[in-house]
């Protein structure tokens, strides 16, 4: 006769049969298993782990000149002058996005092309990656914040943790829950700048670094929730 205990086990199995089959359909066919998602408003504040605090500043079209409402849900520049600091965030809300961040630099920035491919790729540990590159005067750093893995650069690193990532059992159950999309492609996309006055660019650049640490930890736990209800 079948114990208690047995009976369970063999829910569990089933259950995790059924939402594992799910999940790789959902992978095979692309379309299923995105939600709709819910728009965002960005705070008009960040107070962020370093000290730092980032107020909401306009929008300016001297970095973002197109807003295409089919990949970029909301927008919102955040800056910081105190000190010997001067750091401003442009930070966008993708949806449907490949995590190609050169991409975004060359469709929704007035950046010139050679300083985006001059760009140096580097990893930080807890983190992921992330992007930097100077010119006109200001040193920048820009990176994909997604909901569930590190920070990304690239399309392939992107696929890598979606693929890492989007398989996982809790995924599924939270699916099935309506409270996740298992294909989950949103990005936060951010471009931080701080300017510069010397060829070398170092000085800035570990300026930035420290910040992005902090940006990122923020985003982390702060992401836009897919549904209205999180």
């Amino acid at each position: 006769m079948i114990n208690q205990a047995q009976w369970r086990s063999y829910f569990l199995a089933v259950a995790s049969v059924g939402i594992n089959a799910a999940v790789m359909y959902a992978v095979i066919i692309p379309k299923v298993g995105n939600r709709s998602v819910a728009d965002y408003e960005f705070p008009e504040r960040l107070q962020l782990n370093g000290g730092m605090a980032l107020e909401q500043s306009a929008l300016g079209q001297d970095v973002i000149k197109s807003k295409d409402r089919k990949v970029i849900k909301s927008q919102q520049r955040y800056q910081h002058i105190g000190g010997e600091t001067k750091m401003r965030l442009d930070i966008s809300y993708l949806v449907g996005t490949r995590g190609d961040v050169e991409t975004y630099l060359q469709n929704y920035t007035d950046i010139a092309p050679k300083i985006i491919k001059a760009k140096i790729v580097k990893e930080l540990d807890g983190v992921g990656y992330y992007a930097l590159f100077s010119g006109r005067d200001r040193a920048y750093l820009s990176s994909c914040i997604s909901p569930r893995s590190f920070s990304n650069v690239t399309q392939k690193q992107f696929s890598q943790y979606r693929y890492e990532n989007d398989l996982r059992w809790q995924v599924g159950w939270d699916w099935l829950r309506g409270k996740a999309s298992i294909r989950d492609r949103r990005c936060l996309w951010i471009l931080l700048s701080t300017p510069t006055d010397t060829p070398n660019t170092q000085a800035a650049y570990q300026t930035l670094e420290t910040v992005w640490k902090d940006v990122y930890q923020y985003w982390l736990s702060n992401f836009p929730p897919l549904t209205e209800n999180k």
